[in-house]
């Protein structure tokens, strides 16, 4: 089951933004619980993601740390993905895109985990 609902938001929409970055971070605590009760457990690090952050360093950080995240789970979903720490988000289009391809790509996992 997936608890990253809704995996779009508008921008500036704090309130929005605050929703789908709670869901989001639990998901990825979904994705660790997952691979820590396979048969061979994998233990992976919690990664602080919960927010996003709001100045561009503290996007910075989150994004470079969100990519290697997404790095590891797609060697155990067996997915492939794009550099999601290539982004804008100061760019409205950009940014659209990308929550776009994320959703996508969490869509992935979600279904290579089962969940």
């Amino acid at each position: 089951m997936t608890e990253f609902n809704p995996t779009i938001f508008l921008a500036g929409d704090r309130a929005g933004q605050g929703r789908w970055e709670v869901g989001h971070y639990r998901q990825h605590l979904n994705y660790l619980n997952h691979l820590a009760q396979l048969l061979t457990p994998v233990l992976l690090p919690d990664h602080p993601l919960l927010t996003m952050g709001r100045t561009k360093l503290e996007r910075r950080v989150w994004l470079e740390d969100h990519q290697e995240v997404h790095s590891t789970l797609r060697i155990y979903a067996n997915v492939t993905g794009i550099d999601l720490s290539a982004v804008d988000f100061d760019d409205p289009e950009q940014f659209s895109v990308w929550l776009d391809d994320h959703a996508l790509e969490h869509s992935l996992i979600d279904a290579a985990f089962g969940l």
